[in-house]
């Protein structure tokens, strides 16, 4: 089955150390495409310096790249989308 694993760079609830886990981890499966997005936080919503807690009460929306490479990856066979 093929995953798509998402991180963003501002997310300190699951850190990039944790990314560079799953890519170590995973590096032998060829079905994996790994995506970071340096200016998301947790919840994928674009923002600026160090995520906090009270960035979440914020009204935002996931962010576009996100959902544009979402929907490829989906519509790849297998889930196959070239890396960036």
């Amino acid at each position: 089955m093929p995953f798509l694993i998402a991180q963003g760079g501002r997310d300190y609830q699951v850190r990039p150390a944790d990314f560079k886990g799953w890519k170590t981890g995973l590096a032998s499966r060829k079905n994996v495409t790994f995506r970071e997005y340096p200016k998301l936080n947790h919840l994928f919503v674009a923002g600026e310096g160090v995520s906090m807690p009270a960035e979440y009460l914020k009204e935002g929306h996931v962010d576009d790249q996100l959902i544009a490479d979402l929907a490829a990856w989906i519509a790849a066979p297998g889930g196959a989308v070239p890396s960036k």
